[in-house]
């Protein structure tokens, strides 16, 4: 296992991102167990009925962490909640995490593209496997 620090927590939910102040936090990549990360973090009690909801719903969060150093990209995370314990006042919240790979997320964005521009059966797989090599820039959001 393998333990960094946690700098920055988003949540990325319905196209928007919501920044968590973060006063501490762990991610630990428990990389012998085969079972993904586990992410720590405080953050502020106001959040707590909010967290409460996602993990009573059991949510898959979109998650972007900032690990180690300020001026590192975010790790993407698929997460999940798996505890909340009320502190003074602050919560601790604990997910379960996967990484969630930019090559993921472009291969999602691109055979959204792809069934956006009617494309399927045979087609669809061709032209994917095509750009997934290539790499071209996809189309942005409208």
């Amino acid at each position: 296992m393998k333990t960094f620090k946690a700098l920055r927590f988003q949540i990325v939910e319905n196209e928007t991102t919501k920044e968590f102040t973060l006063y501490d936090g762990v991610i630990i990549n428990k990389e012998n167990s085969g079972t993904g990360w586990l992410l720590e973090i405080l953050i502020d009690r106001i959040h707590k009925e909010t967290m409460e909801g996602y993990m009573e719903a059991h949510t898959v969060l979109d998650t972007r962490v900032v690990i180690t150093r300020a001026s590192n990209d975010p790790a993407l995370f698929e997460a999940t909640i798996t505890s909340i314990k009320e502190l003074e006042e602050k919560i601790s919240v604990i997910f379960e995490c996967h990484i969630y790979t930019p090559r993921q997320a472009y291969a999602e964005q691109l055979l959204e593209q792809l069934v956006e521009d009617e494309l399927s059966g045979s087609e669809l797989i061709s032209t994917f496997n095509r750009m997934m090599v290539s790499k071209p820039i996809l189309r942005d959001k409208d």
